[in-house]
């Protein structure tokens, strides 16, 4: 059954709703184009946890509307006043980590701009859907300002210095359509058919060996090289061989019928 819930997180914008093993996770903020302000990314982050604590075994993070984020409130911005190693290192921080490190698979789908911090939350997600008309990027040089967010890291990872280089140095956006075909996200859609394709994606997501998946992503955070990553498999196979997902996804196989995983 699909329920929403009202909590303190959804009084700051970030309505949460589970349907199953999936929670969805709804930007819906009172700023023009879902612009964060401090109190919206706590929300966030409380909503990250209340979603665990109710057993969601995979997260769907998308803007209630035709917006995913535009970024930080700019207008909340005062350069004389405002810390910005206080802001990254106390909120904009440990929000992205908590989202890049969720023990839980987490998909983004994302329609319109999802720019600046909210080019951030979405590559912070595992997976990424977009609408072939959305737009990435963190056009920070129209405003004097380095790119944050992590914006760095997911340009120069991804796509490579040159890259990387160019679009920090001229602000150019990326369509969905291109920022797909460029592999920094996983695929973009038909506008009409985000939401019904990324929920979908996430559902099935969230039906499989959950265990398996937490293990996996900790091998792919942690990264290292051949022979090093070859070990770690070993001891996360070592570790899953408990998990009762295992257990009855080796009976389904020699039974020949689809596992049912309940993420133990």
């Amino acid at each position: 059954m699909s329920t929403a819930t009202i909590d303190a997180a959804a009084e700051a914008g970030i309505r949460r709703r589970h349907d199953g093993a999936l929670a969805t996770l709804e930007i819906d903020l009172p700023q023009a184009k879902n612009s964060f302000r401090a109190a919206n990314a706590r929300a966030l982050g409380q909503a990250l946890d209340a979603a665990l604590a109710d057993g969601a075994r995979a997260v769907l993070l998308r803007g209630a509307g035709p917006v995913f984020s535009a970024g930080w409130d700019i207008g909340s911005i005062d350069p004389a006043a405002d810390d910005p190693m206080a802001v990254i290192g106390e909120v904009v921080g440990p929000l992205l980590r908590q989202l890049r490190g969720l023990r839980v698979p987490t998909v983004a789908a994302v329609a319109g701009p999802a720019l600046g911090f909210g080019f951030g939350l979405a590559l912070c997600c595992d997976v990424v859907v977009a609408a072939e008309d959305a737009l990435f990027g963190s056009p920070f040089r129209h405003l004097g300002m380095v790119p944050d967010s992590g914006t760095h890291h997911h340009l120069l990872s991804r796509l490579g210095l040159p890259l990387a280089s160019e679009l920090i140095y001229t602000g150019r956006l990326l369509p969905g359509s291109e920022a797909a075909a460029l592999r920094l996200i996983n695929r973009a859609v038909p506008g009409g058919q985000l939401v019904e394709q990324a929920t979908r994606l996430a559902q099935d997501i969230a039906n499989g060996p959950t265990q398996a998946f937490a293990l996996s992503k900790e091998l792919l955070l942690h990264g290292g090289g051949f022979d090093e990553l070859l070990a770690h498999e070993a001891r996360q196979l070592t570790r899953v061989f408990a998990t009762a997902d295992l257990r009855e996804g080796i009976a389904a196989f020699q039974q020949r019928r689809k596992p049912a995983f309940q993420g133990r």
